[in-house]
């Protein structure tokens, strides 16, 4: 299952995202769009995250706007510019699996053409380090947003964090993440010999060194120590949010 919300109680919304691979986008936003009533009229909002290792930031965009509170700063990256790691560029265009639109694309061939210019360099394909995003909209619920974490999100997961941390409703529940989000972008290519497949990153974020995330993860706001076992988890941060 791709994602699926569960009423825990009158006050409180569970939705658990088991991944944000980007076949699993439409499922996400599906449950999101068929719940949207439900969801902007309940006061907490628990989002289950455990396990979640990632996929693609285009996943979580849905998500965003329900956990809104004031503008959202994302530093970029930079894309080391090779003939072989610029096909990924190409591949978005041309291979449907990637589930591009055609807006999609034009950002695609447009990075592709900036990326052939300047073969050998590390290049940032946005105007600025930093994307700000912000919202005209923001929802008096839920008022409390609690996102349960462990050691096994990486990736694209820890994106999604950085943004929500960045929300004043937002507190994050349980252990440490993995911590793979510096270096990213991944690109799989088939050896030669088509029997071996190599996964490797194509970029570096600009805001190392002063905030690594590798080897460190990210830590909750509250840890969720051993003596609480996994099933009783949901149940711990709907205590919390439910405290008056």
């Amino acid at each position: 299952s791709t994602g699926f919300i569960d009423v825990l109680n009158k006050t409180t919304l569970v939705l658990r995202i088991p991944t944000f691979d980007g076949s699993a986008k439409r499922q996400i936003d599906s449950v999101i769009y068929a719940n949207k009533e439900l969801i902007l009229k309940t006061e907490n909002l628990i989002i289950d995250l455990r396990n979640n290792g990632g996929g693609s930031d285009r996943s979580y965009k849905e998500v965003l706007p329900f956990i809104y509170t004031n503008p959202i700063r994302t530093v970029g990256v930079e894309f080391l510019s090779t003939k072989l790691n610029n096909q990924r560029m190409s591949d978005f265009i041309n291979k449907p699996e990637y589930g591009f639109d055609e807006k999609e694309k034009k950002w695609a061939k447009e990075s592709y053409d900036k990326l052939e210019k300047r073969l050998g360099e590390f290049v940032n394909l946005d105007s600025a380090i930093v994307d700000i995003e912000k919202s005209d909209t923001v929802y008096a619920r839920p008022s409390n947003v609690g996102i349960i974490i462990n050691e096994n999100n990486g990736s694209t997961t820890e994106q999604f964090l950085l943004a929500a941390k960045q929300s004043k409703k937002v507190k994050l529940f349980g252990t440490t993440t993995f911590g793979v989000l510096d270096i990213s972008n991944m690109y799989f290519v088939k050896s030669p010999c088509q029997d071996f497949e190599l996964g490797y990153c194509l970029s570096r974020s600009m805001r190392i060194p002063e905030m690594t995330i590798d080897k460190k993860g990210i830590q909750p706001d509250y840890y969720i120590d051993k003596s609480i076992p996994q099933y009783k988890w949901t149940e711990f941060v709907n205590e919390i949010l439910n405290e008056n």
